[in-house]
């Protein structure tokens, strides 16, 4: 549905929007007959789109929500809407060599604006190219100066604020694995506090984001610091307390910060985990010395950091012990579950999302972003998330949840099915146990188990009965779901999750059948293996590295995917081993099949990284 507007009586803000997201969506200027009218109105927070004369009237409180009435209107639905958040927005995860090009941020960053979002962050550690620091996202892909100007300039068109995320205390293996940083490496993570020669590189840091982006804000991170000063500083300088270093390296960063007229923002767990013998963040219990909150500047911003939890309760406490720390208003951020999986984790990221927006009503907290991490190698299908961002923006717009009116717009914004997005969401299962917990199957994990070692497979007899045939009854159910869309573009990377689905039903069939056969020494099936289901696996992994290639291609520059190449052509060669193996034992050159033999009692705990799981050794 094409829908005109007229350029003259659009505001000038809204106006650019307009014509930024025409580059993609029907959307067309005409100094006549418009079947799309703007309208500003009072109420900054609200927005409604309502049908009158045969045209779509979008009214809108400020020009960040414009964009989501059109995506209404393209949806062909009304709407009233009011939103309490003045910063809705999403980090994206770029460190696990999955940097995004700039053309297909651009895409998402009118899928955001279409959803209501106005603020992106890409957080990059050292994903970018800093002058004068040539190991800097050295082979990792890193962002030019260019390159993030050029993105902070389409974002403004669409009235998103482009924020830069960083690190500057820990977090920093990706350069502190090179001897050129040495001299300023306190433990493997964490940068040497006090090192004038720390605060040097850091300036430099800070500087790059201050020049790229035109948003003062800036997210130095500074979380996840458990080895502070426990490294070459304590040989050094002898034991101090952490939060004297953390509070002390925080304080030289913020004049660096005011220097450049710039408002920084940190994560908030460090204070609480230095403060509890378990480095628990999120133990209501624990309290953080009133000198160390005393010592905190003042015009620091904490960003509270929060996926886990189902219930208000946790949400609204730490919300409010956070603004404690330093009486400024935290920001929250939740997450969309995309990282340790293939496709987008929905049933996590709904039970998540819910309470998380519900606690943020009640405690005033007005801004809110959505992290989408790559942990383990960023190897999920992040575009799998829009439906999930999709359902997050309608959650936060309205009072009552409507998971078919997110659907709507999530169809009008994307192009694609709705349901079929979550149906390959089930590619990683969950269900709740006789305890009621939620327990889940990862897919990695099953991708990654090594056909001779089996170290997730052993596993499976601590989980319930059956678990293997539930696993292949929903896997069939995703091939059967995502086959007919397989060749369509606008289904987003739907061949990909079918790869994905046959993979994972070959690997637990070929293993089943393997372990019945090698019982009962039954020669005409172990050999029935090896000469032609062990081929059939190898050549679906060939398919999945193909599909998973041209999925990371469109999205991400072509660094990183050596990862999953490497990791999946291993898995390949273990096949081939497998089928030796078999051969030998069947000849019998071997008496048997060690492996497989080795004794194991499961605890229904499957590892989740590839490290942990693609091999008992310890070097990889």
């Amino acid at each position: 549905m094409e829908l005109l507007w007229n350029p003259e009586t659009a505001d000038p803000a809204v106006r650019e929007v307009l014509r930024t997201l025409g580059e993609e969506y029907p959307l067309r200027e005409s100094a006549h007959d418009a079947d799309l009218v703007l309208e500003k109105i009072d109420d900054p927070a609200e927005l409604r789109v309502s049908r009158r004369d045969r045209r779509w009237v979008v009214g809108y409180g400020r020009a960040s929500l414009a964009a989501r009435g059109v995506a209404y209107a393209l949806a062909g639905r009304e709407c009233r809407e009011k939103t309490t958040f003045r910063t809705f927005g999403i980090l994206f995860d770029c460190t696990r060599g999955n940097v995004m090009t700039v053309t297909h941020f651009k895409h998402w960053l009118r899928r955001l604006a279409l959803m209501g979002y106005n603020m992106a962050m890409l957080y990059t550690k050292d994903a970018y190219q800093l002058p004068g620091e040539p190991y800097f996202g050295y082979m990792r892909g890193a962002y030019s100066l260019k390159e993030i100007r050029e993105l902070d300039a389409y974002a403004k068109k669409l009235q998103i604020e482009m924020i830069g995320a960083i690190q500057v205390l820990g977090h920093l293996e990706p350069i502190l694995r090179w001897s050129a940083y040495g001299e300023v490496r306190d433990t493997s993570s964490a940068i040497m506090v006090d090192k004038p020669e720390s605060y040097e590189l850091i300036e430099k840091m800070i500087g790059f984001w201050s020049e790229a982006l035109t948003s003062r804000r800036i997210h130095l991170g500074m979380d996840e610091c458990h080895d502070l000063g426990r490294g070459r500083y304590m040989d050094r300088h002898g034991y101090e307390s952490q939060f004297s270093l953390y509070n002390r390296h925080l304080e030289k960063v913020n004049r660096i910060c005011r220097k450049m007229d710039l408002e920084p923002i940190i994560w908030s767990d460090m204070y609480f985990r230095y403060a509890n013998p378990r480095q628990d963040y999120y133990d209501t219990d624990t309290v953080v010395p009133d000198e160390v909150k005393k010592a905190i500047p003042k015009n620091i911003r904490f960003s509270y950091w929060d996926y886990y939890h189902r219930e208000p309760g946790i949400y609204k406490t730490m919300l409010t012990r956070t603004a404690e720390l330093n009486g400024s208003k935290p920001i929250m951020a939740s997450g969309i579950w995309t990282w340790r999986h293939f496709w987008t984790d929905y049933e996590t990221t709904f039970a998540t999302v819910r309470p998380c927006i519900q606690a943020c009503r009640e405690t005033g907290t007005d801004e809110l972003i959505f992290t989408l991490w790559g942990d383990d190698g960023g190897y999920c299908d992040f575009d799998s998330a829009f439906a999930g961002l999709a359902w997050a923006a309608d959650c936060a717009a309205n009072p009552e949840e409507n998971e078919e009116r997110a659907a709507e717009l999530f169809e009008a914004v994307c192009g694609t099915s709705y349901r079929l997005q979550i149906a390959c969401g089930k590619l990683c299962y969950t269900w709740t146990d006789s305890e009621n917990r939620i327990m889940k199957v990862l897919a990695p994990p099953q991708l990654w188990d090594d056909p001779l070692l089996g170290i997730a497979w052993h596993e499976f007899p601590g989980y319930p009965p059956q678990i293997v045939e539930t696993l292949l009854e929903e896997y069939g159910k995703i091939m059967a779901a995502a086959a007919p869309r397989r060749e369509d573009r606008r289904a987003g990377h739907i061949d990909y999750a079918w790869n994905l689905a046959r993979v994972l039903t070959l690997k637990l069939e070929l293993r089943r059948k393997l372990d019945r056969a090698y019982e009962k020494r039954d020669a005409a099936t172990l050999r029935e293996i090896a000469e032609r289901d062990i081929p059939e696996v190898i050549g679906a992994i060939a398919s999945l590295l193909d599909a998973f290639r041209t999925q990371w291609l469109r999205s991400f520059k072509p660094f990183g995917l050596e990862l999953m190449q490497i990791r999946l052509g291993g898995l390949t060669e273990r096949y081939r081993e497998l089928a030796r193996t078999i051969g030998e034992f069947l000849r019998g050159d071997s008496a048997s099949l060690p492996e497989p033999e080795a004794d194991f009692r499961p605890r229904g705990a499957i590892p989740i990284t590839y490290h942990e799981i693609a091999t008992g050794g310890f070097f990889l």
